[in-house]
């Protein structure tokens, strides 16, 4: 929803302008106000600034602008507030929302009928004192009379639908158990964080303290440490807090219903004593694991009192794990995060500092740079050798907290997080106060009036989040939108099929490389004028190859197996040729061969061996009797051999022997490589296996097993079409963007077909219609993937219990404005491209309606 808050830059040079858009700005809105109250024959009793009115399918906002009042860039903070009120409040069903104090005062009716746990105050009293007695006049003019919320909502066209769950006495009770954590998995959880003595991982560490920190552990201490922190001396300190979670995973899930907070931390200032002895001036630890399983409850009071001031870095995540166990964190006085993006909104683009991280911002304006997880608690991972190598792992913070190897490091690493914090806060105030914001007030003022609340908001948002039926509703769009898109790969396949024949069909859509190879292959690089690869073998997984492109590759090996067979230039394989080294010396040294020499070596030796056995019968080679020979026949052999007769009888044998060996290589080397003649030496093969067993048999298993098994990757021969590329990458390449692919398509499917170039690159007619309709299905593939990966299976995945999402908003962009991630919810399909109508899935709990409103 737009806001009337608006930005006016200069802070002289525009007042005239100010003024008169303000005026306009005030005449429009009386207009419409005029025209809709005569329209409907209604006359609110709701103040103007608040009114909400239900016309057909659209929802009209008046927000207006204190004339004069916004003229820093940076208001625009105080515009999403005003957003973020009226759009936050439609999540559900129409109702009443809740307005800043300066209008509570104004208007009582509303205090008990606001929408957030904690409403902040647009301006502070101290500036809007002026303004009182004219917002009571035109109050008084606009409902002359005092009436309760319930009349008031009896006057509203849109009315509580019949079976909703929104209650007009408690506004916010629908959404009081949103955000809480999976029952169903509750129980194991907490199995994981209540270990006992005997359970694997528990440690007893009770005797381990540290200097500097006062660590709670027991009830009957935490008692003491509540009576410390309620009394009238905390609500004048300020109190750095923070977490430490396990079991969850950032990069895959947002805090919302994740994680256990295994332990807390908070720093109350070098003044104040928490009364366990340990003097003013130390951090507080509180554990809650194992042994301490179950003392931050002790703490609940504490932290949902607004009397007292808390301060985090991060307070999104915070509230969120703080809330899955129980406690609904109130009273924030500063998240250090805002501060500093508010006090430099570029320390990551333009290197004014390492960006906003704790780490970061501890080392660049405390000089204490707090040391990240990895630096103090990583461990090295092994390589295979047993040497340490250059990833480096950090054990799970259960272990850290647990394990009395880590456990005194980690109590510091977690209490200078709210040391840290807390004097972070001190710095960026004193930094703030020095920005001038207007009218004598500072870039802290504003903070203060506005941010600071501002993020309570958010983290609310963020908690009740939207109801979104995956499991139903996307759950079929998604399976319909992959059966769309097999359609659309297999046209596409099948074309590339009758350009490069098989290769065509095993394409990966996806790979841009394959696709800039196929497509534009041979055209010159921008930037180095080298041409780029007419033909390119691609090593792709058997898994990512259809099982159509495996059948004709099958086909074309046995044609060209076939060829060989008939032009008989080339010898086929045996099983020699699939055997390992290892294996070919295995089987050489049961058969009493040589077992030196090179793999090719071994190889012939083989086959001549079993190529004489084969054809024994016609007495190719006598059979090895040596050892039954007398020395002196022996030495005739040699004679006749023409080799040294000389020498022991052992060495007569050997020599003998090696000559033997030799004949068989020669034989095997020199005999017929028809197939008849390979055939025989595998039937040979087979048949001493199964009469001997041993080694071979073994081996010839093996082989069988392992040439039934599909490979593990299939070589893909990309050949080029030879088309002119119309964009290149930053790179110089050839692009293949979504853009350069409708450029080649158009849309042969319009009314009047819109063709693209690929037309008149294939000749125009029946081929070039197909080129077309066939890249068309290539950008569909793309728009297709784009919808499953960033909206359907992101919105199930993310999807909670309760059937909600609850994304994460972000105060993190230059100009003020939100962000949202996991999921970005600011992203949805755009209506005219949402195919599979995604939106429908954004639904209101049941007998509720959903209001759009812009």
């Amino acid at each position: 929803m737009r806001s009337l808050y608006k930005s006016t830059g200069d802070k002289g040079s525009n007042q005239p302008l100010l003024l008169l858009k303000s005026l306009i700005f005030s005449i429009i809105i009386y207009l419409q106000f005029v025209m809709l109250t005569s329209a409907t024959k209604y006359t609110p009793k709701v103040p103007l600034h608040i009114w909400l009115s239900a016309s057909r399918s659209r929802t009209l906002a008046f927000v207006p602008t204190k004339i004069g009042c916004v003229r820093n860039t940076k208001s625009i903070f105080k515009s999403l507030a005003a957003q973020t009120y009226i759009t936050s409040n439609l999540n559900e069903n129409f109702r009443n929302i809740g307005t800043s104090s300066r209008f509570n005062k104004s208007y009582p009716c509303y205090q008990s009928s606001r929408l957030f746990s904690v409403v902040p105050d647009a301006i502070p009293s101290y500036a809007i004192e002026d303004e009182n007695s004219n917002l009571q006049s035109s109050h008084e003019s606009i409902n002359p009379t005092s009436s309760s919320t319930s009349e008031i909502d009896l006057n509203i066209r849109s009315k509580t639908k019949p079976g909703g769950n929104w209650d007009p006495e408690n506004p916010v009770a629908w959404a009081k158990n949103f955000g809480a954590r999976d029952p169903t998995k509750e129980a194991e959880l907490l199995k994981k964080a209540h270990l006992r003595p005997g359970d694997e991982g528990y440690f007893d560490v009770s005797s381990i303290t540290v200097p500097g920190v006062t660590m709670v552990r027991t009830k009957q201490e935490a008692k003491i440490v509540m009576e410390r922190l309620m009394s009238a001396e905390s609500e004048k300190a300020i109190h750095a807090c923070d977490t430490e979670v396990m079991e969850i995973d950032l990069k895959n899930v947002g805090p919302v219903g994740n994680g256990y907070v295994t332990c807390a931390s908070i720093y109350s200032g070098p003044d104040f004593d928490y009364g366990l002895g340990d003097g003013p001036g130390t951090a507080l630890w509180i554990d809650n694991l194992d042994d301490a399983f179950g003392v931050l409850q002790c703490f609940k009071e504490f932290f949902e009192d607004e009397r007292f001031k808390t301060v985090w870095h991060n307070y999104g995540f915070d509230r969120h794990v703080m809330w899955n166990e129980g406690i609904d964190v109130r009273g924030l006085k500063g998240d250090t995060l805002h501060m500093a993006r508010l006090e430099d909104t570029s320390r990551i683009k333009y290197g004014a500092g390492a960006g906003y991280s704790l780490e970061a911002l501890t080392g660049d304006l405390l000089g204490r740079r707090k040391k990240p997880m990895k630096e103090i608690f990583g461990v090295a991972r092994l390589r295979k050798d047993g040497s340490a190598g250059s990833l480096i792992d950090v054990p799970p913070v259960e272990v850290l907290q647990r394990d009395p190897r880590f456990r005194r490091q980690w109590i510091i690493y977690s209490a200078f997080d709210a040391e840290g914090t807390w004097l972070l806060r001190e710095r960026l105030q004193e930094r703030l106060e020095k920005l001038d914001w207007y009218q004598g007030l500072n870039l802290y003022d504003y903070y203060d009036m506005h941010m600071c609340q501002f993020a309570e908001v958010l983290t609310d948002m963020e908690r009740r989040g939207i109801r979104v039926d995956a499991k139903e509703y996307l759950a079929k769009v998604e399976i319909q939108a992959r059966e769309d898109r097999e359609g659309h790969v297999k046209k596409f396949r099948n074309w590339a099929f009758q350009q490069i024949g098989p290769d065509g069909l095993a394409i990966n859509p996806a790979s841009s490389t394959q696709l800039c190879t196929f497509l534009f292959g041979g055209a010159a690089n921008t930037k180095t004028k080298e041409e780029t690869e007419k033909v390119r073998v691609f090593k792709v997984p058997r898994e990512e190859i259809p099982d159509d492109a495996m059948e004709m590759y099958r086909k074309r090996d046995a044609s060209q197996d076939e060829a060989k067979k008939i032009d008989g230039s080339d010898r086929q394989p045996d099983e020699f040729d699939s055997m390992k080294a290892t294996q070919l010396k295995e089987v050489c040294k049961e058969y009493g061969l040589k077992v030196s020499g090179k793999k090719a070596e071994l190889q012939e030796r083989l086959r001549g061996h079993f190529l004489a056995s084969a054809e024994s019968s016609a007495s190719m080679l006598p059979e090895d009797d040596f050892d039954t020979m007398p020395d002196e026949d022996l030495r005739h052999s040699c004679t006749a051999r023409q080799l040294d007769d000389s020498g022991t009888r052992k060495d007569l044998l050997e020599r003998l022997r090696q000559d033997v060996a030799f004949s068989l290589e020669l034989l095997s080397a020199t005999a017929d490589r028809s197939t008849d003649g390979y055939r025989t030496i595998s039937e040979a093969l087979e048949a001493t296996a199964q009469s001997d067993g041993g080694a071979l048999k073994e081996i010839l298993d093996d082989l069988k097993s392992k040439s039934l098994e599909e490979p593990k990757f299939v070589e893909v021969t990309i050949t080029s079409i030879g088309m002119k590329p119309t964009k290149s990458t930053a790179g110089g390449a050839p692009s293949v963007t979504a853009d350069v692919l409708r450029g080649l398509a158009g849309n042969p499917f319009d009314d009047e077909p819109k063709y693209g170039s690929a037309y008149e690159f294939f000749g125009g007619g029946k081929e070039g219609y197909d080129a077309c309709v066939a890249l068309f299905s290539l950008t569909a593939i793309g728009s297709i993937d784009t919808m499953i990966a960033n909206f359907l299976t992101s919105l199930q995945k993310l999807c909670d219990h309760d059937s909600r999402v609850h994304g994460s908003l972000n105060i993190n962009t230059e100009t003020g404005r939100l962000s949202s991630r996991r999921p970005n919810l600011q992203n949805q399909p755009a209506l005219e491209k949402d195919k599979y109508q995604i939106r429908k899935a954004f639904q209101s709990g049941p007998g509720n309606n959903l209001i759009v409103a812009d």
